[in-house]
């Protein structure tokens, strides 16, 4: 399984990504409840935003949906401690984010790798499938 950053799903939705040839025929391929929150915060404030819903619930019917649950808020509070006593900062989604991936023990597919790297010393597994 890999779980997708909302930046590789923005540029599936565009048409300028295809996965299909990134992913093994029987794996999984994931996004975070965190990340449709933003997918969808980003649709209501476009333009078209009736369109772009309903492209993004086309695109949500082939991925699961891992949740932000008790095991990734613990992971998340535990990290977060960790960086503020070093005087690093990442923003609470993102390490929301990294916090699924970590519990879930999956690969975290995005482009923000300069966001995410930091965490790789605390075992998050990334891929950029835009590079």
């Amino acid at each position: 399984m890999k779980l997708l950053d909302s930046d590789h799903c923005v540029e599936i939705l565009r048409g300028r990504l295809n996965i299909d040839n990134r992913i093994a025929r029987d794996e999984e391929v994931a996004l975070s409840a965190i990340s449709v929150g933003e997918l969808v915060h980003g649709a209501h404030k476009s333009l078209h935003a009736d369109e772009n819903l309903a492209r993004l619930d086309v695109l949500l019917s082939h991925f699961a949906v891992l949740p932000y649950d008790e095991p990734a808020a613990r992971r998340f509070g535990q990290l977060k401690a960790h960086f503020e006593r070093a005087g690093e900062r990442l923003s609470d989604p993102d390490l929301q984010i990294a916090s699924i991936a970590l519990v879930y023990e999956i690969p975290l597919v995005t482009h923000n790798l300069s966001h995410f790297h930091r965490l790789t010393t605390n075992g998050l597994q990334l891929e950029d499938w835009l590079a």
